[in-house]
């Protein structure tokens, strides 16, 4: 998995990323080393934004939260993009699913 940080109007320190890599593991570990991860962090006065984009082969996918912390809106967004892909996947095996039962149904007819 390729990691991209970039930081607007905020440095990224080590810690932020080390938090990033450990909340990614924990949630966004099964991807493979195809994907794609940008994280843009922004600081406006009292409102922090944590945007995450995901990028493989077969999705795209984007989640945004803006809170008064920036480690919350990580995690939030992290969150986000963990239902978004399990989604994403749930519906990708399903569809596996029905189409190879169509093709079961079509061998024994």
């Amino acid at each position: 998995m390729k990691l991209t940080v970039t930081g607007r109007k905020i440095e990224i320190t080590d810690g932020i990323r080390d938090h990033l890599n450990s909340k990614m593991d924990k949630t966004i570990y099964d991807l493979g080393e195809e994907a794609d991860v940008h994280v843009a962090l922004a600081v406006e006065k009292h409102r922090h934004f944590a945007e995450i984009t995901v990028k493989t082969k077969e999705f795209t996918l984007h989640s945004q939260e803006e809170t008064n912390d920036l480690y919350t809106s990580m995690d939030k967004s992290l969150d986000k993009m963990e239902k978004q892909i399990r989604k994403h996947k749930e519906k990708a095996k399903d569809l596996r699913n029905k189409k190879g039962n169509q093709s079961k149904n079509q061998i024994l007819d």
